[in-house]
């Protein structure tokens, strides 16, 4: 028997996070890889490593999300075609984080 660490608000808060990354991946990925170069996106591929599944951990990957952010907000805003992009993320992914455990 599976029983559940957390509650059903974080899971589902943890699969809205794996329909995010899927619609905005390509984006994310590539805003990423301007701002912090690989390290952003080994940020990038360890989130979706955690989501890949039908029942992600929450908690770790709230983790992996806030790396991310941490990141992004670091991150000198570009005066290019790379800066609302940047912002949008975060905002978004900021968002999402809020929602999972830590």
């Amino acid at each position: 028997m599976n029983e559940t660490l957390y509650g059903g608000a974080a899971l589902l808060s943890a699969l809205d996070t794996k329909d995010f990354l899927r619609r905005n991946g390509d984006s994310l990925s590539e805003v990423l890889q301007q701002v912090a170069g690989d390290r952003g996106l080994d940020l990038f591929l360890e989130a979706d490593r955690l989501l890949d599944g039908l029942s992600p951990d929450p908690a770790r990957v709230g983790k992996a999300l806030r790396k991310i952010c941490d990141l992004l907000s670091e991150a000198d805003v570009p005066e290019d075609r790379y800066a609302a992009a940047l912002r949008w993320h975060g905002a978004r992914l900021t968002e999402l984080a809020a929602r999972l455990p830590r």
